[in-house]
Order: structure tokens, then C-alpha cells, then sequence
């Protein structure tokens, strides 16, 4: 499984700072629990798309899950 430093991420669309890669324990999706994997900035909280980890393997750490979420915030308009 990829470390969290092993994924790229660009800085911030809106304030240029740092963003970083985070795993929701709990989110509410479909009618159902389940965990998610998104990027957040460190200043402003400008955040991509929740990613639902089941979707990847059933398993809270699926990096496939992680390189999806950095993926979206990576090619954001």
C-alpha cells in the first residue's frame, strides 16, 4: 500500500496552501455507513470528492480508493 507521501498532491486551487490525503471513518452514502477517502486543503478546507473505499476491495485502507481521490483533486478545473 502507497504512503500518504507518495502521493503528489497540487496545492490548493482557491488558496495556494497544502493539501493532504484523509480517511473519513464514518460517512453517510446511500443509505448506508461506510468509510471515504478524500483530499483536504490545510488552510482553507476546500475538499475533493469523497471516494467510498468499499467500492475498492472492501477495506479501509484501499490505495485504490486514495490514488482516486488524489486523482480528482490533482484535475480539478
Amino acid at each position: 500500500m502507497r504512503t500518504e507521501k507518495e502521493f503528489e498532491l497540487k496545492p490548493c486551487p482557491f488558496c495556494g496552501s497544502k493539501a493532504r490525503l484523509e480517511r473519513s471513518h464514518r460517512a453517510f452514502i446511500n443509505a448506508k455507513t461506510t468509510r471515504v477517502a478524500f483530499v483536504r486543503c490545510t488552510q482553507c478546507n476546500a475538499r475533493s470528492g469523497r471516494v467510498n473505499l468499499q467500492d475498492f476491495g472492501h477495506t479501509s485502507h484501499s490505495s485504490e480508493a486514495e490514488e482516486k481521490a488524489v486523482e480528482l483533486w490533482n484535475r480539478r478545473v
